[in-house]
């Protein structure tokens, strides 16, 4: 049997998968005289259910905690509940019913301001691009191509367009365009290899002025290498390393590397 991470799985009539992430990575943000280093971990729930074989909805919420450092200061942590967000994706083409080889996946969802402001320890809020939640009503829209060859080999492509909506207080996060692709070989029935490579365009920020907001914005490219382990039937670990080897950002920033570890399980 192939094992699928969460996103490309062959959907089937009550499918029920549950799941939890972490993601933690960095980033720093402007020049050694007034920029800052930033540290998070994302951690995400997650649900989806196939109500019929073409359709899977799903859910995710995030917990987000950030370790800000500016220049010159001690660091701050920001710590709170990120947006929930809602999806539906449809199974829009399959040569065949029964183990299909090839299957191309339409998608759509909604990002919704859940997220409440977290504020310091002096009870004010903290900037608007460090809060967990940006305050905004976001559609995403997606693309997923997945090829099955055998229980061995598999490959799979997806693009994914969020477009970003002005917050409460006018400040508004770029829009943004990820593309990803992986190869996957399965030499055992309880693990698989990933080698994959995500590119990663988003746009400026816009402050409440209308301008841009200086050194956010740019193209991303990452190589990320994967592992998927099954430890018992329907529980299903992901390994993941994206490491940017391309960098062409706006202003002075920089990003690092993020890992990623995720546990599935497919309840139904």
């Amino acid at each position: 049997m192939t094992l699928t991470a969460t996103g490309v799985e062959r959907p089937y009539q009550n499918r029920v998968r549950a799941a939890v992430e972490e993601r933690y990575g960095s980033l720093t943000l402007g020049d050694a005289s007034y920029g800052q280093h930033i540290e998070f971990l994302r951690s995400t729930l997650a649900a989806s259910w196939s109500p019929v074989d073409r359709l899977t909805l799903s859910a995710l919420l995030p917990w987000v905690t950030s370790w800000v450092a500016p220049v010159g200061q001690p660091r701050e942590t920001v710590n709170g509940l990120g947006d929930l967000e809602l999806a539906a994706r449809v199974v829009v083409f399959r040569e065949r019913h029964f183990a299909p080889h090839h299957l191309l996946w339409l998608m759509a969802g909604l990002k919704f301001p859940t997220g409440p402001r977290a504020y310091d320890a002096a009870g004010y809020p903290f900037p608007d691009d460090d809060q967990p939640g940006t305050g905004s009503f976001d559609p995403f829209f997606g693309i997923t191509y997945a090829w099955f060859s055998t229980d061995i080999l598999s490959l799979y492509s997806s693009a994914t367009y969020r477009l970003t909506t002005t917050g409460p207080r006018g400040y508004r996060r770029g829009s943004s365009l990820g593309v990803s692709s992986g190869l996957q070989v399965q030499p055992w029935t309880w693990g698989a290899l990933v080698l994959g490579a995500d590119v990663t365009w988003t746009a400026p920020d816009t402050l409440s002025s209308g301008g841009d907001s200086p050194s956010t914005g740019g193209t991303v490219v990452y190589l990320a290498p994967g592992l998927l382990w099954s430890p018992v039937t329907d529980l299903l670990v992901r390994v993941n390393v994206d490491v940017p080897v391309v960098r062409v950002l706006d202003g002075t920033q920089d990003v690092g590397p993020q890992v990623m570890l995720s546990v599935a399980y497919d309840i139904h």
